[in-house]
């Protein structure tokens, strides 16, 4: 049976059994993943040197990632995505834009505060670093069922309450690894924005990131990044904590020059 695709009004195709359905119903109202963020992220994009770095943190089954590459074929794209399935996900999209694995450089850890190992909560396009300390400690039960479903010994009955291992890395480690000054940030992380900017300060400090996209999730955390970003010289250039077409507030940050 032939998979069906969804063709959004950018161009950027991705196969539909990607999505949910609290997404579709969105896209019927504007056919684009996040209204308000895209006019946003088409005007950063075109803004970037040809030869840019584009840096996508959580990027999930690669929309933007996709959207990037065709505004802008030159940039260089790195994606951090450390869900396996979503990974998979990803390549598959690229293939379906006519993009090969060559042209999108994949990190597989999360993005927080320090480096070691997190327990990563599985829920899809919600999937994160829990920071509740509920969350933070899983029952026995919870992480044997886990260790079952990773040995391929269960089936995953509930996507929501799967809990992996992930390696995590520091915004700091991850500029280094690329080697490079990054142009344009964008991350959606559900809730883990200021922890991964307490883990950038040497590079907010050097400015080694230029631009930063970021989604909020919550009217704290906004704060809590506009106050870091500030603090490290950048000018808030937009500020939304209360999106009416998205699930996620829109701060854009920009290092003087």
């Amino acid at each position: 049976m032939e998979r069906q695709i969804h063709l959004f009004d950018n161009g950027v195709r991705l196969f539909d059994d990607h999505l949910i359905p609290l997404q579709r119903e969105r896209y019927r109202k504007r056919n684009v993943h996040e209204a308000e963020e895209e006019d946003i992220f088409i005007e950063l994009i075109h803004a970037l040197p040809p030869n840019g770095c584009f840096v996508n943190i959580g990027a999930a089954v690669g929309y933007y990632l996709i959207l990037a590459k065709k505004l802008a074929p030159g940039l260089t794209v790195h994606a951090v995505e450390p869900l396996e399935r979503h990974r998979r996900f990803l390549l598959e999209n690229l293939a379906l834009n006519g993009l090969n694995h060559s042209d999108v450089i994949i990190h597989d850890e999360g993005i927080s505060s320090f480096e070691g190992t997190e327990n990563f909560l599985d829920r899809g396009y919600g999937s994160r670093i829990p920071r509740a300390e509920k969350e933070r400690k899983p029952s026995l039960s919870m992480r044997w069922k886990a260790l079952l479903v990773l040995l391929g010994l269960r089936k995953e009955k509930n996507q929501a309450k799967t809990i992996v291992p992930i390696r995590t890395i520091t915004l700091d480690i991850l500029v280094d690894r690329i080697g490079r000054a990054i142009d344009l940030l964008q991350m959606d992380v559900q809730g883990l924005e200021v922890e991964v900017l307490k883990g950038g300060a040497h590079s907010l400090e050097s400015a080694r990131v230029q631009t930063f996209l970021i989604g909020t999730h919550s009217l704290k955390i906004h704060r809590e990044c506009s106050a870091i970003l500030e603090g490290h010289g950048y000018v808030i250039e937009f500020d939304e904590p209360d999106t009416k077409d998205q699930p996620d507030g829109i701060l854009v940050a920009r290092r003087k020059s």
